[in-house]
């Protein structure tokens, strides 16, 4: 008896570990788009409070059957809370659907990246093209 209640004990110790080590905190941000045609430029806010951990930045992407471009061609602005303005390409490349049924991807764009400074980084994701076929678009920053 002795030997299944240190089980039981143990297994319930395991199971409030994992349930409160949980998997970092992430901030999510999405955007409908208009008639499910992606053509203009999407702002994004996040509040930086924590300069020390590491993050994943990552671009999401909701797309319906009215899709059928093979790659989407952006540009994405960061403003950082100091002011300190970046600009660079970025393309995602999105599989065709199979089916009609709506689907979501997501795309790394920056891995393993500490924010140095406390307050908003603003993104901006903006289309090169208009893109049909796009009914949302987001900002993951998920801590590592």
């Amino acid at each position: 008896m002795g030997s299944k209640l240190t089980y039981i004990i143990s297994l319930f110790s395991l199971l409030v570990f994992v349930a409160c080590a949980g998997g970092g905190n992430h901030s999510i941000e999405m955007h409908d788009t208009e008639r499910s045609m992606w053509s203009e430029a999407e702002d994004f806010v996040y509040e930086n409070s924590d300069t020390l951990y590491r993050r994943n930045i990552s671009i999401t992407v909701r797309y319906d059957g009215g899709y059928v471009a093979s790659e989407v061609p952006l540009k994405v602005l960061t403003i950082s809370p100091d002011s300190m303005v970046l600009e660079e390409d970025f393309t995602l490349r999105i599989p065709q659907l199979a089916d009609m049924r709506p689907e979501e991807h997501t795309f790394v764009y920056r891995s393993n990246v500490v924010l140095k400074r406390s307050g908003e980084y603003h993104f901006r994701l903006t289309p090169m093209m208009p893109v049909q076929g796009i009914v949302s678009v987001g900002v993951i920053v998920d801590e590592r």
